[in-house]
């Protein structure tokens, strides 16, 4: 047995190096990005110190008010044409975007369209800087009079690893970092790492100490790319039982509405006493959330999500 293993581990090796060579074969079998490194500091947009403009100007657009928030997830620029993924469908969401807030603004109601969007990572498929660039370029578009003027918060994936991928991911991907928080009137949003399959313990108590201290008694919600549980599909949600019942008991006891993550490329939701919205792959199923918010009255906000799927 031992000689048959011996036997065909070179083998084995050759043929994963194989696979796995445009994803970066060191990172396949380790990252030296740790999450511990990537969220060393929590960083808080509400403070204009630490945040922009741009992120000042979104919070000032929505304060006291109904809005929507766009969501999407594993956009995946390189990854066209590749498995079950489709041709590019970034196109296809500008012509909507188009469209729907000449019909909102129409119908007299313009807090239906976007106010700023949140995308749940996986943005690159190889982790190459071209990926994101050509990602930068699509979200810096959203982000111009003729659609409104999305400003794009991002959240990190697996697939932004890659061949060293975290450099350019930071260096294209508002707001370039990984671990932050902001506030609207009545609820504070928080986007964790998960990119390595784990939030590790020194992210997990950041942000468990912050919930505790800093936003006591705030509703909150909460944006990862992992998911926690996905309806109980076990192979693409966190594998560390611990850390993952460990953030669901957190987040149950900090009063959150919701947490929303991605990468199952999936449409699924959970209750964890909470909302769990898993959402769809924006590349291989052309879906997108809307989240819509109402903070009318600050001591008691609404969420709601619906889920569209684009046509070509």
């Amino acid at each position: 047995m031992k000689k048959l293993i011996f036997l065909f581990l070179p083998i084995f090796i050759f043929f994963a190096s194989c696979t796995y060579s445009s994803y970066g074969l060191e990172e396949f079998l380790y990252r030296t990005n740790s999450v511990v490194n990537r969220t060393e500091t929590m960083w808080d947009l509400s403070d204009l110190l630490l945040g922009s403009t741009e992120a000042a100007g979104v919070f000032s657009k929505v304060k006291g008010k109904k809005f929507t928030v766009l969501i999407m997830t594993d956009v995946h620029f390189g990854g066209e044409n590749m498995g079950n993924n489709g041709p590019r469908q970034e196109y296809v969401l500008l012509e909507w975007l188009k469209t729907y807030r000449e019909q909102m603004i129409a119908q007299g109601t313009p807090e239906l369209y976007p106010s700023f969007a949140i995308c749940l990572g996986d943005v690159a498929e190889h982790g190459y800087e071209e990926e994101f660039i050509k990602y930068q370029a699509f979200t810096t578009l959203m982000n111009s009079d003729t659609y409104g003027n999305i400003l794009t918060f991002n959240v990190v994936g697996n697939h932004d690893l890659y061949n060293s991928g975290w450099n350019s991911y930071v260096k294209h991907c508002y707001p370039h970092t990984s671990l932050y928080k902001f506030r609207t009137d009545s609820i504070t949003w928080y986007f964790a790492d998960s990119a390595s399959g784990s939030m590790g313990d020194s992210q997990l108590e950041t942000i468990s100490r912050d919930m505790k201290y800093n936003e006591k008694g705030r509703k909150k919600l909460f944006f990862t790319h992992i998911p926690v549980y996905a309806g109980g599909l076990f192979y693409f949600v966190m594998q560390n039982t611990e850390e993952r019942n460990r953030l669901i008991s957190m987040l149950g006891d900090e009063d959150a509405i919701a947490i929303i993550d991605g990468h199952t490329h999936k449409e699924i939701t959970s209750d964890l006493g909470f909302k769990e919205w898993n959402m769809p792959g924006f590349l291989e199923k052309r879906g997108i959330g809307l989240l819509f918010v109402d903070e009318t009255d600050a001591s008691n906000p609404k969420v709601s999500m619906t889920t569209v799927y684009l046509k070509a």
